[in-house]
């Protein structure tokens, strides 16, 4: 059974649709990288760094 005009359609929205999620993921994993400074130096170093609470220094 050959194909539609309007499931064609439909594949190529689907497929816009997953590839526009797949670029936003990738957007926010960079930009949220970004944000927080992370880097793989950054975080082999917090494994063995102590914590101080600074929350009741006046």
């Amino acid at each position: 059974m050959a194909q539609t005009n309007r499931s064609r359609v439909n594949d190529a929205c689907n497929l816009c649709v997953i590839a526009l999620v797949v670029v936003l993921a990738g957007l926010l994993y960079i930009f949220g990288a970004a944000m927080s400074g992370d880097t793989l130096q950054l975080t082999k170093s917090i494994g063995g760094a102590e914590i101080f609470d600074t929350r009741d220094v006046p």
